[in-house]
């Protein structure tokens, strides 16, 4: 659970439905940071903002292959090849991503057993930033339960820092539900995909200012 904010402080919750294996949810968490990094460094009408943010599963492709898939294998299958990454290349450097080593397309189930960890010790955004850099900038399958068990230690998360976790199926029914709850109850049908102060929708990865615009109609209600 996140600490609660100090006294005076007014907390603006963000729930977020994304997969590790979209690489735009990469770039629209690093949009999303930018627009919480200036939200939170302005008081609005004299009081402090906290952006308190929930990550939600969500599988874009459940068919994925269990042990993952090669970058180029999985673009080849699916779309004949990997040039639409050109364009979101071009966009994720505009937001300091480089996409500097991607080789693989990981079937996600247990990294978002991961993160549904790690949100129950605070760590939510922490183990959703390293799992897109493992697999986008360091060439790392996430979908390995070796992998897992490293970032569970790199984020202190020591209860569950072992490829035995990985391989169990623990936690494993409330990603599945709530990867359905999304697409079935909020007929979420892409992602990324948010809700601000559990009331203004962001479907897509948008740029930083369209958060700040929607942060600052939420704030002013």
């Amino acid at each position: 659970m996140s600490a609660p904010p100090p006294p005076g402080v007014r907390v603006l919750p963000v729930d977020v439905w994304s997969d590790i294996a979209c690489p735009w949810c990469y770039v629209g968490k690093a949009r999303l940071d930018a627009a919480i990094a200036a939200v939170e460094a302005s008081p609005v009408n004299g009081q402090a903002v906290a952006v308190q943010v929930t990550w939600h599963a969500y599988m874009i492709d459940m068919r994925t292959k269990r042990q993952g898939e090669p970058y180029l294998a999985y673009n080849q299958r699916r779309w004949g090849g990997d040039g639409w990454t050109t364009s979101l290349r071009r966009s994720g450097a505009r937001s300091g991503l480089k996409f500097a080593d991607w080789q693989w397309w990981p079937n996600t189930l247990h990294a978002h057993r991961l993160v549904h960890a790690a949100t129950k010790h605070g760590k939510g955004s922490e183990a959703k930033q390293r799992l897109f850099e493992m697999t986008y900038e360091e060439g790392r399958n996430v979908s390995d339960a070796r992998e897992l068990a490293a970032a569970a230690t790199a984020l202190g998360l020591t209860h569950i820092d072992s490829a035995a976790y990985f391989e169990s199926e623990e936690g494993q029914q409330e990603v599945l539900e709530d990867d359905a709850y999304g697409k079935k109850e909020l007929n979420i049908t892409g992602v990324p995909f948010f809700i601000v102060n559990k009331k203004y929708s962001i479907a897509g990865c948008q740029e930083t200012a369209a958060f700040k615009q929607v942060f600052e109609k939420a704030l002013a209600n």
